[in-house]
């Protein structure tokens, strides 16, 4: 049996019962009880309309239900401030690969006649008055647990993803990357999730803010709008001559400015330039790939950058 379209169900239907009741009305009840018999069940037969194709969400299974553990000096308007990364020894692990799939298509996401690629978009970023939305690096340690019911789920790293071996070098290449074109980074802040602390770290550009602004959706405590919040982040003018780096995740935002979110790769940069009249607009993206063809041999420095702590153990204090 074919699948019911409710809108022509609907239709039929009304005529049907407007029809059984003129019957009823001029005939009777038993001569309209015959007429209703003898009509054929077309309403199952009618054509299914075509489906309406929404985009995959990105929010884990998880998120079924707002968090109801309540502020603490990591939730609310209380930041935690991570200081400067040490140089401590890690040893060395291949560079991952570009992910097969490729980021959604620019001109879906970013207006052609302010677009920047490249060494273009670096050359604007060292002039500073941007904010550079960063996806985690690569992080495949674990999985996100049973969050909205843990008390201070941001401080156990054991019910999170945390990050891999190769995320950290991805996290370093980036950080290098910033810090050899001369990018100023002069605000850094990432979400509470363990993988975005850890990413934030390993970049090495100095201290870092945490703040439930910038969490996954999953992380969401009740009555507060991450969505908001997040893009109140991205609206933010940099102090003069330097850019904000905001460590996050990916999201399914409808917004138009926060389309480029759903299809970030691990540690993708978008880069969003603040208007003075209020909003914001996505002006570009890089890919950790892309450092390669800016600064040569770039993957060869990466090895000697040693940043690390113990996963998802960064001081908080």
């Amino acid at each position: 049996m074919d699948v019911v379209n409710p809108n022509t169900m609907t239709m039929a239907l009304k005529q049907f019962l407007l029809s059984a009741i003129r019957k009823l009305s001029k005939c009777g009840v038993a001569a309209a009880c015959l007429w209703v018999a003898s009509q054929p069940l077309a309403l199952c037969a009618q054509p299914a309309a075509a489906p309406l194709l929404l985009p995959a969400q990105t929010y884990p299974a998880t998120a079924s239900a707002p968090p109801t553990n309540a502020p603490s000096a990591l939730h609310g308007a209380t930041a935690a401030v991570v200081p400067a990364a040490v140089l401590t020894p890690l040893s060395a692990t291949a560079l991952p690969a570009a992910p097969a799939t490729a980021p959604l298509q620019s001109a879906s996401v970013f207006d052609p006649k302010t677009e920047l690629k490249g060494a273009a978009l670096v050359a604007a970023l060292k002039l500073g008055g941007y904010v550079m939305y960063m996806r985690h690096a690569i992080s495949t340690v674990g999985t996100d647990g049973a969050l909205i019911t843990t008390p201070n789920w941001w401080d156990n790293c054991a019910i999170q993803r945390n990050i891999a071996d190769s995320g950290r070098l991805q996290a370093r290449k980036v950080g290098l990357a910033l810090r050899t074109v001369g990018v100023p980074v002069t605000e850094i802040k990432t979400s509470q999730f363990c993988r975005a602390r850890d990413t934030a770290h390993e970049l090495g550009l100095g201290a870092i803010e945490i703040t439930e602004d910038l969490n996954h959706m999953v992380g969401q405590r009740q009555g507060f709008d991450v969505n908001a919040a997040r893009l109140a982040q991205l609206c933010r003018k940099p102090a003069a001559g330097g850019n904000i780096l905001l460590v996050s995740h990916t999201h399914g935002s409808p917004k138009p400015e926060e389309r480029a979110m759903g299809t970030m790769q691990e540690a993708e940069i978008v880069v969003y330039r603040p208007k003075d009249a209020g909003g914001t607009e996505p002006i570009g993206r890089l890919l950790v790939s892309d450092w390669d063809a800016i600064i040569p041999n770039l993957n060869d420095q990466v090895a000697a950058v040693k940043l690390t702590a113990p996963q998802g153990q960064n001081p908080q204090k």
